[in-house]
């Protein structure tokens, strides 16, 4: 069943993820990359909840479906890093061997699901992996029997990131950013909520949620001041379910918005390719004689949020009319 409520914060956190890539000047871009920190786990989630009493052929389909998405932008970002190396002039063929095709790096994606040129890619390699995964629970119809997995996954994950941080112990971020103790305990906490959805339990009160998301603000900016940046914090857990909570609660809240229809239609395209707007911005800036301004810093992460959300509406577009003409 559609939720609107669920599709607009799918829109905020499209631009969360924006801004933790693409910063604001400290001390404001610091602030807004700590809030920022739910977006990723929200769309694990909703993943998830909307996973919930799906046959394979659905897994399958979506699976396919991230795969798809997965290497249409390996190979976009691909040739970016390309043109990147030909105009620094290190174009050589063991740069590219060892950048871009290296057992190392294939051996990251596999374990971690990094991408060199492209961090952000992490999410769909994670992503696929979760559908992988709950396909072989469905298989043999275990949908429901690995919801230790969400805390067990997310402590080690605060352990490895954020505690290890504030104790000055800085571990590889692909350590904890990962398949295994980010998307799969977000991906289950999701299906996890449908299944008391479908049950007919209660959630959280409206009061109860709100208390979450105000706390989560505060542990997230003094987590933040601690550990002087995180991936994950206990706070970004505490406002990402008590967001999802207040979404499920009130499905109908936002519908018709701007916000609802960017979250439906245009957060994955936003996610999907900010970065390489992004990477592209400086060089455009430079020509245009603007990169040295007091003002490029603060207009930069809006002018990437909207040129962002322009390229979907014509990747939408795009697939509307191909759409019409078969």
């Amino acid at each position: 069943m559609k939720n609107d409520c669920l599709n607009v914060w799918k829109g905020i956190a499209a631009f969360c993820v924006v801004f933790i890539h693409c910063k604001f000047p400290s001390p404001i871009g610091g602030m807004m990359d700590g809030l920022a920190r739910f977006a990723v786990p929200l769309f694990f989630m909703v993943s998830g909840y909307f996973s919930y009493g799906k046959g394979m052929d659905t897994v399958k389909r979506r699976s396919r479906h991230i795969l798809r998405l997965l290497i249409t932008a390996v190979i976009a970002y691909y040739f970016w890093e390309l043109l990147v190396l030909k105009t620094e002039g290190s174009l050589t063929m063991t740069v590219v061997a060892g950048k871009l095709f290296s057992a190392k790096v294939l051996l990251r994606f596999l374990l971690w699901n990094m991408v060199p040129y492209a961090p952000p890619l992490w999410f769909l390699g994670a992503l696929w992996y979760c559908y992988l995964f709950y396909g072989i629970l469905v298989r043999g119809k275990k949908e429901e029997s690995c919801y230790l997995l969400i805390i067990l996954c997310l402590a080690a994950n605060l352990i490895l990131g954020d505690f290890c941080r504030i104790a000055g112990l800085r571990l590889p971020v692909r350590w904890f950013r990962n398949f295994w103790l980010t998307g799969l305990p977000f991906f289950l906490w999701g299906h996890w909520f449908a299944g008391r959805m479908q049950r007919g339990k209660r959630l959280a009160s409206d009061g109860a949620c709100l208390c979450m998301i105000g706390l989560g603000v505060c542990l997230s900016m003094g987590e933040l001041f601690l550990s002087k940046g995180a991936e994950l914090y206990v706070g970004s857990i505490l406002m990402t379910a008590g967001i999802f909570m207040l979404a499920l609660r009130h499905p109908e809240a936002g519908r018709g918005s701007i916000l609802a229809r960017i979250g439906e239609q245009d957060s994955q395209a936003i996610y999907l390719w900010h970065y390489l707007i992004y990477n592209g911005t400086p060089t455009l800036a430079l020509a245009a004689g603007i990169r040295e301004t007091a003002w490029y810093p603060w207009l930069m992460p809006l002018w990437v949020c909207l040129v962002s959300l322009g390229l979907a509406e014509i990747l939408n577009a795009l697939k509307y009319r191909a759409k019409r003409g078969e």
